[in-house]
């Protein structure tokens, strides 16, 4: 039985796009009732984040699509497959790790404290975290997807 190049590179454009769009809406779930609970402007970054996870999938996918020919080889195929797997499942990892730790800080009511100040009426001093901390959290889970956006596009070309 042999495999159809053309189905393999398809598939690999799909996978991509699909995975990382899974694991974009976990995140986007989760940091939009961050958002929503915190009414400021910088609550709003890991929204911005999460859904930068479905871009990457996009980009492999459009980069597969275009190299699709009727001379491609089954090597080639097998590349462009494993590149949207790659994409795909790092994205897909990085979206429930920043949808786990958002979920952790919705759940502890916790906030961030910009310039080290807080108001009153925000709680408790253990509730209180530095923004700068939370925004390295998040961009060292971002930073999965964006690892296997760089194997993709290596394995593209």
């Amino acid at each position: 039985m042999s495999s159809d190049p053309t189905l393999l590179a398809g598939l690999g454009c799909a996978l991509a796009v699909f995975l990382c769009g899974l694991g974009a809406a976990y995140a986007t779930s989760h940091a939009s009732s961050f958002a929503l609970r915190h009414q400021d402007l910088m609550a709003m970054v890991p929204v911005i984040q999460s859904g930068v996870l479905a871009v990457y999938g996009i980009i492999i996918a459009y980069l597969i699509q275009s190299k699709i020919t009727d001379t491609l080889t089954t090597a080639d195929a097998y590349k462009f497959f494993t590149a949207g797997l790659s994409v795909g499942l790092a994205c897909l990892a990085s979206g429930f790790g920043m949808g786990k730790f958002l979920k952790q800080c919705n759940a502890e009511e916790l906030f961030f404290v910009r310039k080290g100040k807080a108001e009153s009426k925000q709680g408790s001093a253990s509730k209180k975290f530095s923004f700068t901390t939370f925004v390295l959290c998040l961009i060292y889970l971002e930073a999965i997807g964006l690892y296997g956006l760089i194997v993709a596009l290596y394995l593209v070309g």
